[in-house]
């Protein structure tokens, strides 16, 4: 299993690059022990200063290492620095992580070079981005000598990781921002150094905004234009986060405040499980209407029951799977069945359906409506339905004649910045209904983009920034939503099928191989919701680090 790790962005333009993961866990906000955003965190590993008598090449390799600690504001690695260049240096610019032990140079009696192999980097709003292939950075460094020692005088800025150094130095992050609707909070993730000031970072990022793939109206903040952190920015005690905003935040209006409330609850917690926030305005309370509502949903759930299809036997069946018997759902499992079905995306509450049978794409309901015929062109892969009851379907051999079809058959063209070259191994709307996962291949190479929808009145018309997740060379077979911040991809080489979960915004984790994988689909719990439908009908599920038979079906149905 290969885990890539976490880099902060590009040290100096043309020198950079870098990258790696993990997988994200859920659960429920929980208060836990006082924590002060000024307080320290341990992390479990202390680097050392400067020692008497050493190279120019043992100063840097040694500050290379201290500069992995984050504590004190990295204080042991600025004790490798010259005193008015470490007032200079900001080693939260960016961060590289090393794929090689690197090498240094020479470069004369005063300056080194450090060049190493990069896979992923992560920049100064900690967005991470690993690299598809390996690159080549190269960092120089100044010397001088401070009475007998040598000490830095010049630097680029930010830090260098190894591989697999990522989880011990950063931490994973959702900053939390709406979907036009206000219905649902969805995250957008950053990587920050697990230190004392972590809460006002993630504070600080949360209030500049969203990363510019989710802006344009895919998602929206409740915080006024202008709004930043105030002069007693963030501090936490008991599950409860006090944060202190600037002047800006007054002109919210009620409703808004009770919405900057909720992402400010949902984005802080992970960091000492923060379950409410206080927010004040320079120092004096702000009020802050709650609103007798539930509040947007952050983490949408589905039935715990898979739904499946067989079709061919002696009965055709569709519906939740229990013990690997079939429990038709009313109506809609008669009507589906009636379609001859290949593939089944079922809607949030099981009402309505799309389905992709005989003749095309249908859209199906639970009503007095007869299923509708909404898209009949060939080769069409299974479609996906969002939560405002569109459907997405697309050709597979042209991912640019994407459509988003309403259930009366009016249709919608998705301007969408994809190749009418790629041929569309499978396309799902995320359960949020503000972005889109869609596999490809291009000239015989996989690619896996995932991008924001944007909507005029609620309709869709277009796709943000492809934002390309560097998949391996593996043949697609299909892909996935784990959760709002992961998803997974079935891909096959050397008759094997293997599973990958990638963190979007964060590193990729193997979840396994098995044989002869087909279809795939998320479900609830992360990574164990998953489940693999294999070519001789056979449904599996994660068993620790191995792949277990569940039941039977001739396909397995999405669930939004």
């Amino acid at each position: 299993m290969r885990k890539p790790i976490t880099v902060l962005s590009l040290l100096l333009a043309a020198t950079l690059l870098a990258g790696c993961g993990g997988i994200p866990t859920g659960g429920n906000p929980v208060a836990g022990d006082p924590i002060d955003d000024d307080v320290e965190i341990e992390i479990g590993f202390a680097p050392q200063g400067p020692r008497p008598g050493s190279t120019q090449e043992e100063i840097v390799q040694d500050f290379l290492r201290a500069a992995t600690n984050p504590q004190g504001d990295f204080a042991i690695a600025q004790q490798f620095l010259t005193t008015d260049f470490a007032e200079k240096w900001d080693p939260d610019a960016s961060v590289l992580v090393r794929s090689s032990v690197g090498t240094t140079e020479p470069i004369s009696e005063t300056s080194l070079d450090f060049t190493f192999t990069t896979s992923a980097f992560v920049d100064a709003e900690g967005h991470y981005k690993e690299q598809r292939d390996s690159n080549t950075a190269t960092l120089n460094f100044q010397l001088v000598k401070v009475g007998d020692e040598w000490r830095i005088s010049s630097a680029p800025d930010g830090i260098v990781l190894a591989d697999g150094q990522l989880d011990d130095v950063f931490r994973k992050y959702g900053l939390y921002f709406f979907d036009p609707s206000y219905d649902y909070l969805v995250p957008d993730v950053r990587w920050f150094p697990n230190q004392g000031r972590v809460a006002s970072r993630v504070v600080t990022q949360l209030l500049a905004g969203q990363s510019s793939w989710l802006g344009n109206g895919v998602l929206v903040s409740a915080f006024p234009a202008g709004t930043a952190l105030g002069p007693d920015s963030v501090s936490i005690s008991s599950g409860v986060a006090s944060v202190d905003l600037t002047e800006e935040a007054r002109a919210a209006s009620n409703t808004d405040r009770d919405r900057m409330r909720q992402q400010l609850v949902t984005s802080l917690a992970s960091l000492s499980n923060v379950s409410s926030v206080v927010i004040t305005v320079e120092g004096t309370p702000l009020s802050v209407p709650v609103s007798g509502s539930a509040g947007a949903n952050s983490s949408p759930e589905v039935e715990p029951l898979p739904v499946v299809g067989r079709i061919g036997g002696d009965t055709d069946e569709f519906g939740y799977i229990i013990a690997d018997a079939i429990s038709p759902i009313a109506v809609l499992s008669a009507r589906i069945i009636a379609l001859e079905p290949r593939a089944v995306t079922l809607a949030r509450g099981g009402k309505r359906a799309a389905v992709l049978g005989n003749g095309g794409v249908f859209a199906v309901g639970s009503g007095d409506a007869e299923p509708v015929l909404i898209d009949k062109r060939p080769g069409l892969v299974p479609p996906s339905i969002d939560n405002g009851g569109f459907i997405w379907s697309v050709p597979r051999s042209n991912a640019a004649a994407l459509l988003a079809i309403q259930p009366d058959g009016t249709k919608h063209t998705i301007v969408s910045g994809l190749s009418s070259d790629a041929r569309v191994t499978s396309m799902d709307v995320s359960r949020d209904g503000a972005r889109i996962l869609v596999y490809v291949s291009i000239a015989g190479s996989p690619r896996l983009y995932v991008a924001g929808i944007t909507r005029q009145d609620g309709v869709p018309t277009g796709l943000s920034e492809l934002q390309l997740i560097p998949v391996g060379g593996g043949a697609p077979l299909d892909a996935t939503w784990v959760d709002d911040s992961t998803v997974a991809t079935l891909s096959t080489a050397d008759n094997t099928t293997a599973v990958t979960a990638w963190i979007i915004g964060g590193p990729s984790e193997s979840v396994g191989t098995l044989r002869g994988g087909k279809a795939i689909v998320g479900g609830n719990d992360g990574i164990d919701g998953l489940r693999v439908l294999t070519s001789d009908g056979e449904v599996y599920g994660p068993r620790g680090s191995s792949w277990q038979r569940t039941a039977t079906a001739s396909f397995i149905a999405t669930q939004q």
